[in-house]
């Protein structure tokens, strides 16, 4: 067998095999006598079939095999020896079967390259460097929302703002309860849900064992979910409370109470024994604070430093685009993925393919790999933060690590954060090879940099 190369250009080459019968004949007689040996055919005894009869029935198909065996291995060869960097594998060329039917062949396969060079060139940009300040009113601001979280619900003697009321609401006639009229008992009203500012006023300050006289309908808008459940009653009939007056006997008044600044509170929230004040508390969260912030700013960074690498850099990386989309969709085909094929988007393939071929260009060019061990950091630290923003700032270890396993059985979760540390890894070594210009912004403008708000717009 001959292989050569009968056509190359950047990104794309062309192999030729030339096959003769020679080349296969002694390897395809070898693996029919060991066909034979195992053959089943009716009128003989297991593996005393004649060759002659084997090669009839299982030849072609055996010829098949060995022909496609050894080609596969001169070319895998071949491509280790000219060490190229292939997209996927080699694809065998349409007209390749029907060259196989013959004792002597031509065939020939198309590899799709990896870019032979990558412009690394970054001296005509610089990014921004934010560097966060955390001041005072920002670390009281998250102790008390920590506070809240771990609030509890308590009795209190007067409705405030996000109190819970309980007690019996009845319809008037006049002053009175009107005869036959609507009567629920044990009902719960919750005022701060109220739309109408002056009826939820009415509850505002009320105490236990009062009465409050105001109108459902108006104090909720009409709202027929909200109405339908306080009285029980069917949407339809909402509208039948429509001017209507009500009263409310007040018998219980809860609402949730921040926790103290206790010793209790500081174990729940940082950890046994880690903080006993709330001088020491406040430490605690300006150390979480910052770090978190440069974080964000190294994400940032990354962020900018990316979305530059991918518009003026990886998008002039030269690849064979139709020989990528081919190899892909042959994946597709291969793994029975028919929702995969006929959603592929072929634009998006190689855009996408192009940016994580630059980005791993440069890890190699900085020595920058992901372990698994980082993967698995990355995946807990994203569950723990996900506590965190649900007050939950000291979860147990083993149920964040739990989360973190499960989320990773996913093969594409899996990818997606190795790609994801190995862009902070590259965005992180990139800020000391690209110039940079610092900018000192707090932690709440960083937010906003980093989710813009959209502008409003109004119609003329």
């Amino acid at each position: 067998m001959n292989i050569s190369i009968v056509e190359q250009k950047e990104g794309f080459v062309r192999l030729q095999v030339d096959v003769v019968k020679g080349d296969y004949q002694d390897e395809h007689n070898k693996e029919l006598k060991h066909v034979a040996r195992s053959a089943k055919v009716k009128g003989f005894r297991e593996g005393k079939a004649p060759v002659g009869m084997i090669e009839k029935m299982y030849g072609e198909g055996v010829r098949y095999e060995v022909i496609n065996r050894m080609v596969g291995k001169l070319v895998d060869d071949f491509i280790k020896e000219k060490e190229y960097k292939v997209i996927g594998w080699a694809i065998p060329e349409e007209n390749n079967s029907v060259e196989m039917t013959k004792e002597d062949m031509t065939l020939y396969f198309k590899l799709a390259l990896h870019p032979a060079e990558y412009d690394t060139d970054f001296s005509d940009k610089t990014f921004t460097k934010y560097e966060i300040t955390i001041s005072d009113d920002e670390v009281t601001k998250q102790l008390e929302a920590i506070q809240q979280a771990n609030a509890s619900m308590q009795e209190t003697d007067q409705v405030v703002a996000d109190a819970i009321v309980g007690g019996d609401i009845a319809e008037l006639e006049g002053d009175t309860r009107k005869e036959g009229g609507i009567l629920k008992e044990n009902v719960t009203i919750y005022p701060q849900f109220m739309k109408d500012e002056e009826e939820k006023a009415k509850f505002m300050d009320a105490g236990k064992s009062s009465v409050v006289v105001f109108s459902p309908y108006k104090a909720f808008d009409g709202n027929s979910a909200e109405l339908s459940s306080l009285f029980g009653i069917d949407k339809d009939e909402v509208e039948n409370l429509k001017g209507k007056e009500f009263s409310f006997q007040i018998e219980t008044i809860r609402h949730m109470v921040p926790a103290e600044l206790n010793q209790e509170f500081f174990d729940t929230a940082f950890g046994e024994g880690k903080v006993n004040n709330e001088d020491e508390a406040k430490t605690k969260i300006r150390e979480f604070m910052e770090a978190s912030e440069r974080g964000n700013a190294d994400y940032k960074f990354a962020s900018d430093f990316l979305d530059y690498v991918r518009e003026e850099k990886a998008s002039k990386l030269v690849l064979a685009d139709d020989l990528i989309i081919e190899w892909y969709s042959d994946n597709l085909k291969r793994n029975n993925d028919e929702e995969g094929l006929k959603n592929l988007n072929k634009e998006s393939l190689i855009k996408s393919l192009k940016r994580e071929l630059y980005i791993r260009h440069l890890a190699n060019e900085e020595k920058l790999e992901v372990s698994d061990e980082d993967v698995r950091g990355f995946a807990y630290e994203m569950v723990r933060n996900q506590f965190a923003q649900m007050g939950w700032t000291n979860p147990d270890h083993e149920i964040v690590a739990k989360y973190a396993d499960q989320q990773l059985q996913d093969s594409n979760f899996a990818y997606s954060m190795e790609m994801n540390i190995l862009e902070q890894k590259v965005g992180k070594a990139m800020q000391e090879k690209v110039k940079l210009e610092t900018k000192q912004v707090t932690a709440e403008e960083l937010r906003e940099i980093l989710n813009p708000k959209k502008k409003e717009t109004t119609e003329e």
